[in-house]
């Protein structure tokens, strides 16, 4: 497996913001995950583990140690009937069209990212579709979880301490017939294209929705639509998001969701919390 030395992690992002990586590699499989987690361990390199870049700032200082991308490397699918084993850095665009997870068409994220974050939208989420993880951790050590023990939230589950990598997810999915499911995924991909700032670099949602509550429109309502830092700016569009109009750098963002929060806190009384997640050392 090749380590790439000083890598631009801003091309592996959506968000297109960030420096360098020290090491930088793309394992292919779960032998190739345990190789880079003994590499950094032998050379006492702090890691940092990413799935496609999206619903991630990296910092404009990079990452000093070695950045573990899962997108591109482990991205196999197994198919035995409704049931599907399938790589974390598999991209759920190819997951969408099995039956059952329709919804999460158009979010550009890794499974193993939306297992991390229970994936959602629409009033749907991951979390019922998963049947189990396969988990690697220090010294290459592989654990397995169910569904149950993964603590499933909101936005959120057991395994975003960040003491375990995700390296394969098993799903349960349901059969469907093949037009229905092409008309939900065009229905999805319609009404984001509508809604959302698509082609415009982004992370997509930045805030989680507080409870009987949409940020987006929180946000909005407390004047933040077009506020901007630099190039980063709260998407004219849908105010939930923060777009990269050309050289954005994570510290704009950063002042950005800083005087977003503010602004809804003293309109609202709502403290917003983020769903971006900024890159930083794993306590793997």
């Amino acid at each position: 497996m090749k380590y790439l030395r000083n890598e631009s992690l801003k091309k592996h992002t959506t968000f297109k913001i960030g420096g360098t990586a020290d090491y930088f590699c793309v394992p292919r499989g779960v032998e190739e995950l345990q190789e880079a987690i003994e590499f950094a361990e032998e050379h006492d390199l702090e890691i940092a583990v990413m799935g496609g870049g999206s619903n991630l700032l990296v910092l404009d200082r990079g990452f000093r140690g070695l950045v573990i991308k899962l997108a591109g490397g482990m991205n196999g699918i197994r198919i035995d009937g409704s049931t599907v084993r399938v790589g974390a850095g598999a991209m759920l665009s190819r997951l969408t069209n099995l039956g059952g997870l329709e919804f999460l068409a158009g979010i550009p994220g890794t499974v193993g990212g939306a297992v991390v974050m229970n994936a959602g939208a629409w009033g749907k989420e991951i979390a019922p579709y998963v049947k189990e993880v396969i988990l690697i951790g220090r010294k290459g050590r592989k654990k397995v979880l169910s569904r149950k023990e993964l603590g499933f939230k909101y936005r959120g589950s057991r395994l975003q301490n960040g003491k375990w990598i995700v390296a394969e997810v098993l799903l349960k999915l349901n059969k469907r017939d093949k037009n229905k499911i092409k008309e939900e995924i065009k229905h999805y991909l319609t009404a984001r294209k509508i809604a959302q700032p698509l082609g415009i670099p982004n992370c997509g949602s930045v805030f989680r929705n507080p409870p009987g509550k949409f940020a987006g429109k929180l946000i909005e309502n407390a004047g933040c639509k077009g506020m901007r830092y630099g190039d980063a700016q709260v998407s004219e569009k849908h105010a939930n998001f923060i777009v990269n109009l050309g050289d954005a750098k994570a510290r704009d963002v950063i002042r950005l969701i800083t005087a977003v929060q503010k602004a809804v806190k003293s309109r609202f009384h709502i403290a917003l919390e983020p769903e971006l997640k900024i890159m930083v050392k794993s306590p793997l």
